[in-house]
């Protein structure tokens, strides 16, 4: 398997498992997160490997090590949630 195959694997394991946890996730926080990443990136599952590679100039190997590594600040991806829940 390439380095390509394996980075493209990975980023997709990653997206399966969000869609696990996102629809473990009640209602209003799972519209607000697709809201965000619809926002940030265009997809709202999060970045794809095609993101990844062309807007964010990420390397494949890059993509692989990030696979594994969980958002580092939680608290501050949901900042706005409180307010976008009061504006629905």
């Amino acid at each position: 398997m390439s380095e390509e195959q394996v980075a493209r694997t990975l980023n997709q394991a990653r997206r399966d498992l969000g869609i696990k946890y996102k629809n473990a996730s009640p209602q209003p926080l799972r519209d607000y997160i697709y809201e965000v990443n619809m926002r940030r990136y265009g997809d709202k599952l999060g970045p794809t490997y095609d993101y990844l590679i062309k807007v964010k100039r990420k390397s494949n190997m890059d993509i692989i090590k990030s696979s594994s590594t969980p958002n580092s600040n939680i608290d501050n991806l949901l900042l706005g949630f409180e307010e976008w829940l009061r504006r629905q």
